[in-house]
């Protein structure tokens, strides 16, 4: 039997992705597209477009929501009271504070619900995060963080998705759309500590921020963090420095250097947004969806929030 998908909101950069996987994984089909403004339905999807989301919702086993950040909360808590298993785009709610509250709500409902924070399926960080429960750096020094990218110097938010450059329809700009991504792979590998930030310096040009950098701590010793889309080239990279050996995972590619002899390369695929939906999809098939899958994202958040609110 088919998994039918609904998707909510088609005006996000990582819609022809998720649409990418959606035709290539034989058993997902697009049961349903909807977005409030009709015209950002994609034609290549348009005989799948509804004009309710609850119709959406309906026809569809499960829903994947991309919608922008201040219509998110009403189509989490719909899907949730239907049943449907959700996936939904960071941030899910416009502060922490909404996010918290929204992942209560999805959880009195108990119905799954994750985020599409699609750097947790890198494979290359899942080698680094056996490379440091194997404690092959030896004492961490310090950490880096970056990912940066050029799409608002290549007009990648105009149009339809206009929205992400509003603060008070998508609740970050240009540093916490990445930012947030970076402090979730960082929650995710093994250490004594999670991520926190003191500092924030955002790169602001009129319509809210279109990148910065932080500084902070990340199992215990400094970390620097740099996110943003007014940066070419782009890139991932994250750096992991210890007495014994410095880890670095640049786009798919992770990489182990030390004074024992040449460099040690694992390459793997670049990071890909169309991997939380398989990933979602896996546990949809498997089902093992997390009942608090939300938290992730709203821990995230909250530190992204606390220490932007200091600058």
């Amino acid at each position: 039997m088919p998994i039918e998908i609904a998707l909510l909101g088609c005006a996000h950069p990582h819609v022809p992705d998720l649409l990418g996987v959606l035709a290539s994984e034989p058993d997902l089909r697009l049961a349903a597209a909807w977005d409030a403004d009709p015209s950002a339905v994609p034609p290549a999807i348009g005989g799948a477009a509804v004009g309710r989301a609850r119709t959406a919702i309906g026809r569809a086993d499960a829903v994947v929501i991309c919608a922008p950040v201040d219509e998110r909360p009403a189509l989490c808590v719909e899907a949730a009271r239907a049943g449907r298993p959700i996936l939904v785009e960071k941030p899910i709610a416009l502060s922490a504070g909404e996010a918290a509250r929204l992942a209560r709500e999805i959880g009195r409902s108990r119905t799954p619900a994750i985020p599409a924070l699609f750097l947790r399926e890198l494979p290359a960080l899942g080698r680094l995060a056996a490379v440091l429960r194997e404690r092959l750096l030896g004492r961490l020094a310090g950490v880096t963080a970056t990912w940066v990218h050029p799409g608002a110097l290549d007009g990648w938010f105009t149009g339809p998705t206009a929205w992400m450059r509003d603060p008070a329809r998508a609740g970050v700009g240009g540093f916490g759309d990445l930012a947030l991504h970076l402090l979730d792979a960082l929650a995710a590998l093994p250490a004594d500590a999670p991520p926190a930030l003191s500092a924030v310096a955002l790169d602001r040009d009129g319509a809210g921020d279109v990148g910065g950098q932080a500084v902070g701590t990340w199992a215990g010793v400094p970390l620097g963090l740099r996110a943003g889309w007014a940066a070419r080239p782009g890139a991932l990279e994250l750096v992991v420095s210890g007495s014994a050996a410095t880890a670095t995972v640049r786009d798919g590619v992770l990489e182990l250097a030390s004074d024992a002899g040449p460099p040690q390369r694992w390459v793997g695929p670049p990071p890909d947004a169309g991997e939380a939906l398989r990933a979602f999809a896996a546990r949809l098939r498997s089902r093992r969806l997390p009942r608090d899958g939300l938290q992730p994202a709203v821990r995230s958040q909250a530190v992204l929030e606390a220490a932007v609110a200091l600058t």
